[in-house]
């Protein structure tokens, strides 16, 4: 069964909806005639404006836990300088992303790496965490307190302690 198999007709506003869509996953119409009517429906739907949040992207480690095979963003500890970027790199690179005119401050991190990997454990007990996520908060409010930019957070699997 495929994902669009299984969906309801709750999933959809109308039944034309529905139709519409089946239609366009079983492709038996043209994509000469399904794109604009698709851009209409869109249209109708939330209008022509497109919205972003301009954002610096700050690597706070490339290693995790997990062997991803589709993962292009994690590194072995051979592989990068050191297991996590320190706060004095977190912020200077938070302050060339408020000179570009970001708003935001997108952290991205492995999962869990302190769990594989000794350095990253060694790193967070040397410079006072017990694990990643104290890290993060910590890096979050950090440049929070010292820029103008709202911290995001992109962490992964978390749970409560």
């Amino acid at each position: 069964m495929f994902w669009w198999q299984g969906a309801s007709m709750s999933t959809y506003r109308t039944e034309t909806d529905a139709v519409f869509n089946y239609a366009c996953l079983l492709g038996r119409r043209p994509l000469e005639v399904l794109m604009p009517e698709a851009a209409a429906r869109r249209d109708d739907a939330f209008g022509r404006r497109v919205t972003y949040s301009p954002k610096v992207f700050i690597p706070l480690t490339q290693l995790c836990r997990d062997i991803c095979s589709y993962c292009t963003f994690a590194k072995h500890p051979s592989q990068v300088n050191a297991p996590f970027m320190s706060l004095a790199q977190v912020l200077e690179v938070a302050q060339r992303g408020v000179s570009a005119g970001c708003r935001e401050a997108l952290f991205t991190l492995g999962e869990k790496p302190e769990l594989r990997y000794r350095v990253a454990r060694e790193w967070l007990l040397e410079n006072g965490y017990t694990t990643t996520v104290d890290y993060v908060v910590d890096a979050c409010q950090q440049v929070f307190k010292h820029t103008a930019l709202l911290p995001h957070v992109n962490a992964g699997t978390l749970t409560r302690t």
